[in-house]
């Protein structure tokens, strides 16, 4: 089982440039290959590429690398509109008298895809645990934080969620919630992070 943390982009920012930043953060080198190519789709027994189809940069898995990292994104467009959030999928398109309606009800929109420029998932196995003692978690919210503070200084938008609860929040407080306490208790987390939550509870703005 791995986990799986992801950070939507909500401004425009080059993809290849986030993925490069990124590979950093886990240590990777120009020893460690990736692929970046237009994600295929599957018709009557063959794959092919359409014009519509989003962009995938990844790491190739199994590097040794301490998460698999991968990248979604249109170029020189957004990877998801606000209206093309709100519609409806093949998901959402369930029969009347499915379970699944019964028990929920008809498709509200609330777990619609993000609208954004890009997405970065970062997915790492629930053992995973560095010689600092970070476990997955705190690996994330570190990566999260870092990964935050170089969109910050650019002025990009970002939000991130917590596969744990299926949360998107912004900014940085509620990524105690991810790390199991090792990142909380790093020196790094205390100068660098800490300081940027308390702002935020000055002004009001946790979420």
């Amino acid at each position: 089982m791995t986990l799986d943390t992801r950070i939507f982009v909500l401004d425009k920012v080059d993809p290849q440039e986030t993925f490069k930043f990124f590979r950093s953060l886990l240590g990777a080198t120009d020893k460690h290959s990736f692929t970046d190519e237009q994600d295929k789709t599957y018709s009557k027994g063959e794959w092919s590429v359409s014009p519509d189809n989003p962009w995938t940069i990844s790491n190739d898995p199994g590097q040794g690398l301490p998460g698999w990292l991968m990248l979604y994104y249109r170029p020189d467009a957004p990877l998801r509109t606000a209206e093309q959030a709100a519609e409806h999928d093949e998901d959402c398109n369930l029969p009347e008298n499915s379970i699944y309606v019964e028990e929920w009800g008809p498709c509200d929109g609330t777990h619609h895809r993000r609208p954004c420029w890009l997405t970065v998932s970062i997915d790492t196995a629930y053992g995973y645990r560095d010689d600092r003692g970070f476990g997955c978690g705190d690996l994330h919210a570190e990566y999260v934080a870092k990964l935050g503070q170089w969109l910050d200084a650019r002025g990009v938008r970002w939000e991130w969620e917590n596969e744990f609860t299926g949360e998107v929040h912004t900014g940085y407080s509620r990524l105690i919630d991810l790390a199991s306490g090792g990142f909380e208790a790093s020196a790094w987390f205390r100068t660098s992070v800490l300081p940027v939550i308390e702002a935020e509870v000055r002004k009001g703005g946790l979420s």
